[in-house]
């Protein structure tokens, strides 16, 4: 059996939470958090995405308000640590040091300084000892598909390819007030945290590009709302765009556009059908997914098999999710000071 500590239970904790339940063979040992209230109360957290467990049924798991003593006590064989950002790569490294694994919701850090403190705290840990970040697209199976389209050449070379989500505020919190999430020195603020999923895209289906040159709007207390970039990865025009300034009557929408020489494959919530395949020859087609849409709990059965040290696919890595950070640094930047920016 192995036993799995949830560091962190608002609204991603408790979609974790939900995940690793259904996996046979798991046990959620404890669940931590500084906030009592998160476990006093059902539906305390909300997110822009459903699927989160927001009942008070903690089944066996022992509840916590401190992560270091919750360590000493349960011993468990894995962290799943979905903490603000800023508590990553502390939590992370004294999980390591231990040689506890860790699975880190995305992203990995607030900056790829960070994310390589990280790093080297994971080639420290003790032998064998895993580091897995939650970049979850890459396990949502429209974007396995769309990878999977590309390497294929099926319909030829990529055109172009456009990213986006757009979000309503990010105003899940208890207290009223703004959002700890526009605090960019606890978040990385909507460039690292929600735009990420779509940068990190890029790295996932074209590689680490070469230079990005970025816009954004910044509200009045210097918050960034929005910023759109493309990026140079050497052939294709790729852009990705993203914010948290919609009405809250919106909502939340995302998707893609990918433009080869054949064909379209577009995704996106205000269509229907939401996934689908334009062929320049034939009609369009909902194409069968590889992998389920359920991208939380493909990504944490994928990391349970590589645990148990059953063959997974080489579909992520922590150096991989510490590069789509350099690049959300250096959106940043290239927004900052309006130039292009290049990636070394």
């Amino acid at each position: 059996m192995m036993n799995v500590a949830i560091a962190g239970f608002g609204f991603m904790g408790r979609m974790h939470y939900g995940c690793w339940k259904k996996v046979p063979e798991v046990r959620v040992a404890a669940l931590c958090d500084r906030d009592r209230r998160q476990f006093d109360e059902p539906a305390a957290a909300a997110g822009n995405v459903s699927g989160a467990d927001a009942s008070c049924d903690f089944g066996e798991a022992a509840i916590y308000e401190d992560f270091e003593t919750m360590l000493d006590e349960v011993k468990p064989d894995v962290v799943d640590i979905t903490l603000p950002t800023f508590l990553h790569v502390p939590t992370a490294t004294l999980a390591l040091s231990r040689g506890i694994h860790v699975l880190c919701e995305k992203p990995m850090a607030l900056n790829a300084e960070d994310c390589d403190q990280m790093l080297a705290a994971w080639r420290k840990a003790p032998s064998g000892t895993e580091l897995m970040i939650g970049q979850c697209l890459r396990f949502r199976g429209e974007y396995v598909y769309a990878k999977r389209l590309i390497e294929s050449g099926e319909y030829g070379r990529v055109i172009a390819a456009r990213f986006g989500r757009y979000s309503l505020p990010p105003g899940w919190t208890r207290d009223g007030g703004k959002s700890w999430f526009f605090d960019e020195s606890r978040s990385g603020g909507v460039a690292l945290d929600l735009h990420i999923h779509d940068t990190d895209m890029v790295n996932f289906l074209f590689g680490m590009p070469s230079a990005v040159t970025s816009s954004a709007y910044y509200d009045n207390d210097g918050a960034m709302i929005h910023i759109s970039t493309l990026y140079d990865v050497g052939g294709p025009s790729v852009v990705a765009d993203g914010g948290w300034g919609m009405a809250k009557s919106f909502g939340f929408e995302r998707g893609f556009q990918i433009v080869f020489e054949r064909a379209s494959l577009v995704m996106a919530t205000n269509r229907q059908p939401e996934f689908c395949l334009y062929p320049m020859d034939g009609e369009p087609f909902v194409p069968e997914l590889p992998v389920s849409a359920d991208a939380y709990q493909n990504e944490i059965n994928w990391f349970v098999d590589k645990l148990k040290g059953l063959p997974v696919e080489a579909v992520t890595s922590p150096e991989a999710c510490r590069d789509s950070v350099k690049i959300v640094d250096a959106e940043k930047l290239s927004a900052r000071n309006k130039k292009l920016v290049q990636i070394a």
